[in-house]
């Protein structure tokens, strides 16, 4: 995933700091956008998809807690990050256990925001892998059925889309080199058997 791929939304109520967050993401290649108080954040969070929220905790009409939330509501895969002050540092733990990302105190430094941003976005990325694996699986399994059925219903295909499939679980660490010669051989030989029943 490119940052630019990467969609963030800063809600706070304070415009400098807003402004000074998404100015330094912006220039660091995400795709940012703002909202000045919770309301309007829970707002954009109902119109658009983000990948992360980044919400001060003390706001007024929603705070950071109903951001968080909703945007759990709208999304469970938003992460969020909570920023607050030292004064309500046991609220930002709370709000860790009411399933925000990570929190970041006030005032931060650069480096501190990027790292939180940085490790936001590759969760991201492997949730979406882990996405791309469990659907790559079910399919894997339904034309083994398929395959092992041996009967008339067999196709190339189904073949040639597994050893497709077969790669990239390996390319994703699932399977070692080993694990995909034998597959390999074994879908290959199944091949070979439903073109002889169907022959026949």
């Amino acid at each position: 995933m490119n940052r630019s791929e990467f969609n963030i939304l800063i809600i706070d109520d304070d415009e400098i700091a807003r402004d000074v967050i998404v100015s330094l993401l912006s220039k660091e290649g995400f795709s940012v956008k703002s909202a000045k108080d919770g309301i309007e954040g829970i707002a954009t969070l109902k119109m658009n998809r983000f990948d992360l929220v980044i919400t001060d905790l003390k706001m007024p009409g929603a705070d950071g807690i109903e951001v968080l939330k909703e945007a759990k509501r709208i999304d469970p895969k938003t992460s969020v990050v909570i920023l607050t002050a030292y004064g309500t540092l046991d609220n930002a733990l709370e709000a860790i256990r009411l399933g925000a990302f990570d929190y970041i105190t006030k005032p931060f430094k650069l480096q501190e925001l990027l790292f939180v941003v940085e490790n936001a976005m590759k969760t991201a990325e492997l949730v979406r892998e882990n996405e791309e694996l469990r659907s790559m699986l079910r399919m894997t399994v339904a034309d083994l059925e398929v395959i092992n059925n041996r009967d008339d219903t067999f196709r190339p295909e189904i073949t040639v889309n597994m050893l497709e499939r077969i790669a990239r679980l390996r390319d994703l660490g699932v399977l070692t080199n080993e694990e995909v010669e034998v597959l390999k051989e074994r879908l290959l030989r199944s091949g070979r058997n439903a073109e002889g029943i169907g022959s026949r």
